[in-house]
């Protein structure tokens, strides 16, 4: 038993070694697909949408945005920004743009008026999945605007606590000034001072006058004195009067005009806080409110049509694929070419048996799951029937071309599978083709997944018709290839 099993190994191994192309298949294929993968997609910015910013520009919001730019690249791949909100809105729906941000001319302004300023974001996305990603990085966005606004609002006011701070702590030592002064000035001592004084100039008065009948030469002089001492007598009226009156009427008195000014000023700067501005408005002075142009349905729903391109374009690639090399090998290839029957006609008999067969297949698999699993078809029955067969024929046209190509079944067997193992890679069905860059873009446009994902997109959940972009591609991969197909079965025959 050992060397019969040793001896089915060592022809299985042998028959390995003499089909290289298949060892290339079986083992770079697969590696070289998942390198390409790798190194195209654009991991670091797939959750980072591009965005368009419109803004007017001189404006206060303008100043807003250059002030915070920091903000917007930090969550954004930012494209640019225009005053033209039209422009935005059909780049966007071009798809050069993931997202259009609208700032308002007059944020700050909304918001000292009691209201949120709102930041609108537009999209259009039809992915339930990847499209989360614009309204996520939106949030991010205001969340990130919020909180550089209130800390600069809160450091602002709190220079301007501190200098009113100062200013309290000046008031605060003049009325200790004050209030000193009033009670020395009304204490008993104080008063018996003063009570001296008046005394004393009176004493001196009477003296003077006396002096000036006695000696008439020198009238001037104790005319001035007398003066200065009547003058003196007022001052100290007026201070016994307020002594009189007690430290209230003294406080009354002194200094009250620059204490009125200073409390004026203080009551002004109090004012200006926006204190009529309700908390909520100052903690979030930006609304967030997104747009989105598209109407996404569920996750069955969006991937539906994507499975179906595939299956489709599978389907016919492995029935075609092994058409023309099972007749080869078989040798029913020698009498179709000593027969009448042509190559061109050979391929035409196999195509259109194959072509209604994907096609009704496919189509019956497209009405059970729009009417058990509610699977849209916005665009119509007919729209969504012309789609599949564009994809129906570019899908036969390349089995066909690689059963022409293929030396045995089994190297078109793996061609086909790895046809679909791109497919899920680079047609759009895992990840969104905006998403992938370098070899991997030239990749997705060679497969027929490609157009026919985004056409079924279009027909069956945007409810529009086949861009002109995926019917040229498909009609003319299906050109190309059976053109191909067919000149390498010509060729063969003569």
């Amino acid at each position: 038993m050992l060397t019969r099993v040793s001896a089915v190994a060592v022809k299985e191994l042998w028959a390995l070694v003499r089909q290289p192309q298949l060892l290339v298949l079986l083992l770079i294929g697969p590696v070289l697909i998942m390198t390409i993968f790798g190194l195209s997609l654009d991991v670091e910015n797939i959750l980072r949408p591009r965005a368009l910013v419109v803004v007017e520009p001189g404006s206060e919001g303008a100043k807003l945005f250059q002030q915070y730019r920091e903000e917007f690249t930090d969550r954004t791949q930012l494209v640019g920004t225009t005053d033209d909100s039209e422009e935005a809105r059909q780049r966007l729906l071009r798809g050069e743009v993931d997202a259009v941000i609208v700032i308002p001319s007059a944020p700050l302004e909304t918001v000292a008026g009691g209201e949120r300023a709102v930041l609108r974001v537009v999209y259009d996305t039809i992915n339930p999945v990847f499209g989360t990603r614009v309204p996520s990085r939106a949030y991010s966005l205001v969340l990130d605007l919020n909180q550089s606004l209130v800390q600069e609002a809160i450091a602002q006011e709190l220079g301007g606590v501190r200098t009113l701070q100062e200013r309290l702590n000046e008031l605060n030592r003049r009325l200790e000034t004050a209030s000193s002064a009033a009670e020395t000035l009304t204490s008993e001592e104080a008063q018996t001072t003063t009570a001296e004084l008046d005394e004393t100039l009176t004493t001196l008065e009477s003296t003077l006058r006396l002096w000036q009948g006695v000696r008439p030469g020198e009238d001037e002089d104790v005319s001035a004195t007398l003066q200065r001492i009547d003058s003196a007598q007022v001052t100290l009226d007026e201070v016994r009067e307020a002594q009189e009156a007690g430290p209230e009427q003294i406080r009354e008195r002194s200094g009250l005009a620059d204490l009125r000014e200073s409390l004026a000023s203080l009551e002004e700067a109090l004012a200006s806080l926006p204190s009529n501005v309700p908390a909520r408005v100052l903690a979030n002075p930006f609304e967030l409110k997104t747009e989105n142009l598209a109407s996404p349905p569920q996750v069955v729903g969006f991937y539906a049509p994507a499975v179906l391109a595939i299956l489709i374009q599978h389907i016919a690639v492995s029935l075609a694929s092994l058409a023309i090399v099972r007749e080869r090998l078989s040798g029913a290839y020698e009498f179709f070419e000593v027969s009448p029957l042509g190559p061109g006609q050979l391929l035409a008999g196999k195509f259109f048996t194959y072509f209604g067969l994907v096609l009704g297949v496919n189509l019956s698999v497209a009405l059970v799951l729009a009417g058990f699993l509610g699977i849209p078809i916005e665009g119509g029955f007919v729209e969504m029937t012309l789609a599949m067969a564009l994809l129906t024929s570019a899908s036969l046209g390349l089995g066909f071309l690689v059963s022409a190509l293929a030396r045995s079944e089994l190297q078109a067997v793996q061609v086909s599978m790895l046809l679909l193992i791109a497919s899920g890679f680079f047609a759009g069905f895992l990840f969104p083709l905006g998403q992938l860059q370098g070899p991997a873009v030239a990749i997705s446009y060679l497969l027929p997944a490609t157009n026919g994902i985004s056409a079924l997109q279009d027909v069956m959940i945007r409810g529009e018709g086949i861009s002109g972009l995926d019917f040229a591609g498909l009609l003319l991969m299906a050109s190309l290839t059976l053109g191909l197909a067919r000149y390498l079965m010509g060729r063969k025959k003569a």
